[in-house]
């Protein structure tokens, strides 16, 4: 099945720093994905066993059975390391507009 668009991969696991943050992007990277350089904080209150923030990595990719293979392989091998995975989702893109402001104008080709 193809998108229209792109698909786009989400996993999401603990939060990790230094060596571990280096090992999550060795161990994702011949999947095609790429780790956030930042941390997202998530609308919960931290627990001794989990935190507020969150760590993920993302790739995209236009056919849904390649990325739900990549996606797989990812997630058992970064569970194969150790990591915590939390969540993994796939998005089908609908529209990806990029504007410089919020009164640009619109392409006729995006109306629907």
């Amino acid at each position: 099945m193809k998108s229209d668009l792109y698909y786009e991969c989400h996993i999401t696991i603990e939060p990790v720093f230094g060596p571990r943050l280096e090992l999550l992007k060795e161990v994702v990277r011949p999947m095609g994905f790429r780790v956030a350089d930042l941390l997202m904080l998530r609308n919960r209150e931290a627990t001794p066993e989990r935190s507020e923030y969150d760590t993920f990595c993302t790739t995209r990719g236009k056919d849904y059975e390649d990325i739900v293979a990549r996606m797989e392989w990812a997630v058992d091998s970064l569970q194969n390391c150790g990591f915590d995975v939390w969540r993994y989702k796939v998005e089908d893109t609908l529209l990806d507009v990029r504007v410089n402001n919020a009164h640009a104008d619109v392409d006729d080709d995006l109306l629907v």
